[in-house]
């Protein structure tokens, strides 16, 4: 019998050891092949195949099996996501992982994923409440500094001091507040509330001693102690930086942190500081009216800055033009402007300007004396043509031809037959556009037709294609264009870098608008005394400043000289020169 149990008990024995090194054996094999699976899902990522990789990362994830690439894959399910721009599964996955695997090693990287999924769609304020939230609650230096920065980034760019103090509010006590405190009071200053502004920074200097923004707000108060009862020039901006339903105009708002970006450059290197006084308009014609009376009533606001949109300013030049202060749109065309308002700037040339100064060109520059003018009879395509017209043939030009045609048409054959009749004698043919899609027409129905003439047109020939399928005639090209980024100069090079580290946004046209404009109303204010009236007396006294746009310069007829001459050669965009224009 003791044998029999023995024998029972050892097969026992041998049969649960067999099912331990066969269930090991399995355990084993399936996490080789989990983890095969997952740096193939990894590849297929990394090569933007989204779909294919998601399905394979949700397998993993959603396995019942245990394996040791469950959070990783639900990690890299996130970053998908944000890849497809696939937000609302985003935030719920992203959350759930945050509830279910708050120690992870991927936890803090998802938070970042979160934080950059609010910015992307442009929603700031809750991306700088939840990256605040974060920076409250997080243990890790790297994750607290990291965050600091983006949050830091977001607020300075997109918010205002309100936004910041409400927020504030509720991390009172709490080792985030100094830097809470310290956003506010860099605001405040943008805003020109200076005395406000020292006061965030006095409570950091007084009450945290030991934070990281100690330093910082020592530095800032002992840079800018200005008395109470200072008279520091101030120069107010104008600009809808969000519309009536609040949400975020995004030209606007870069146009913005390019002036600030000047502002800020400024003031670090100059003892005589200017301030900034900005208002968000709201596309509202009350608002505007509201805020063009504030500023003029406020003896600090010098000149303002703004507004963007020519409607914006029909409504601010109300106010403005019974008043002693200059009122300077970076982007505003409408032709009739400078008319309603002797106080009214134009930086970005209107478009019979526009007409008017290529025509200067063609004639000073180029040597031209006879031109055929060819344009469409929709949008600014007859104002530039009768604009260049006259001036040219103000100047002593001949215009030998003159032919229209209706946008979007498929063949101009009659009207080029008509200028062939006079090609012999022409020096080339102005085509302004008002549809970028008529590039390409007017192109081939010169090749069908013979013509090989230079062409001469306005900025819409930047974004227009076609130009590879009659490159002999493309070659000879020349337009005008309100900006040219020569993005391999040194100089503008240097000047990216800073601005991209310092705000965490790309350079684009519309930065420059802001920029170049703020940096030409602080030289201008720069070894006079900025009064309102000396201000107006030394920019219409033809004083130019150099920008990476456009150059800015302004006579008695307040319309920024300068303009872009551009032409495509041999497949690329080059800057010709950046031309002056007379009287």
């Amino acid at each position: 019998m003791k044998l029999i149990l023995f024998k029972y008990f050892n097969t026992k024995i041998i049969i649960l050891f067999l099912l331990v090194v066969f269930t090991s054996i399995n355990a084993q094999n399936y996490n080789a092949n989990v983890n095969k699976e997952f740096d193939k899902a990894v590849e297929l990522f990394k090569s933007k195949k989204y779909d294919t990789a998601l399905n394979i990362f949700e397998k993993i994830a959603n396995s019942t099996q245990p394996n040791s690439k469950i959070t990783a894959s639900k990690f890299f399910i996130i970053r998908i996501y944000l890849s497809k721009k696939d937000y609302t599964v985003l935030d719920k996955s992203a959350k759930n992982f945050l509830s279910k695997y708050s120690n992870s090693k991927y936890a803090d990287e998802v938070k970042k994923i979160l934080i950059q999924s609010y910015i992307d769609r442009k929603d700031y304020l809750t991306a700088f409440k939840t990256a605040i939230s974060f920076i409250d609650k997080s243990n890790s230096i790297v994750f607290w500094n990291e965050t600091k920065e983006v949050a830091s980034k977001i607020a300075l760019n997109y918010l205002t001091d309100a936004d910041v103090k409400k927020i504030s509010k509720n991390y009172d006590g709490t080792n985030i507040k100094p830097f809470l405190l310290l956003l506010s009071g860099k605001l405040l200053r943008q805003e020109g509330s200076e005395n406000e502004a020292n006061k965030m920074f006095a409570e950091i200097t007084s009450n945290y001693k030991n934070s990281d923004e100690y330093p910082e707000a020592l530095s800032l108060q002992k840079n800018y102690n200005i008395d109470s009862n200072n008279n520091t020039p101030i120069v107010g901006v104008m600009l809808s930086v969000t519309d009536q339903n609040g949400k975020l105009v995004q030209s606007a708002n870069e146009i913005l942190s390019g002036i600030k970006y000047a502002f800020q450059e400024y003031n670090q290197l100059h003892n005589e500081r200017i301030g900034l006084l900005i208002s968000d308009l709201k596309r509202d014609n009350k608002i505007i009216a509201e805020q063009s009376l504030a500023f003029i009533e406020n003896s600090n606001v010098r000149c303002v800055l703004g507004p963007v949109f020519s409607e914006d300013v029909r409504t601010a030049l109300n106010e403005f033009n019974n008043s002693n202060l200059c009122l300077i749109s970076p982007t505003a065309t409408d032709d009739d402007l400078v008319d309603l308002s002797e106080n009214f700037y134009q930086a970005n040339p209107s478009f019979s300007a526009r007409g008017k100064y290529i025509a200067q060109y063609l004639y000073f520059v180029e040597n031209a004396r006879k031109i055929a003018v060819l344009n469409s009879i929709e949008g600014y395509s007859p104002l530039l043509a009768a604009s260049f017209a006259q001036e040219f043939e103000k100047l002593g030009g001949d215009i030998v031809v003159k032919e229209t045609y209706k946008s979007k048409s498929y063949s101009l054959t009659d009207q080029m037959s008509r200028i062939s009749i006079y090609a012999s004698s022409l020096d080339g043919i102005y085509a302004p556009l008002s549809d970028q899609n008529d590039a390409s027409i007017i192109l081939s129905s010169l090749v069908q037709s013979g013509l090989k003439l230079k062409i001469y047109g306005n900025q819409d020939w930047f974004i227009a294609k076609g130009f590879e399928t009659s490159p002999e005639l493309s070659n000879k090209l020349v337009f005008e264009s309100d900006y040219f980024i020569e993005f391999n100069d040194p100089d503008f090079k240097e000047f990216s870098s800073g601005f991209i580290k310092q705000t965490g946004l790309q350079v684009n046209r519309n930065v420059l608008y802001g920029y170049d404009l703020a940096k030409y109303i602080l030289t201008v204010m720069r070894n006079i005394d900025p009064t309102r009236k000396n201000i107006k007396y030394k920019m219409e006294s033809g004083i130019s400043v150099t920008g990476y746009h456009n150059n800015i310069s302004f006579n008695s007829e307040r319309i920024n000289r300068f303009i872009n001459i551009v032409r495509f050669k041999d497949g690329i965009f080059e800057l010709v020169e950046r031309f002056r224009s007379g009287r």
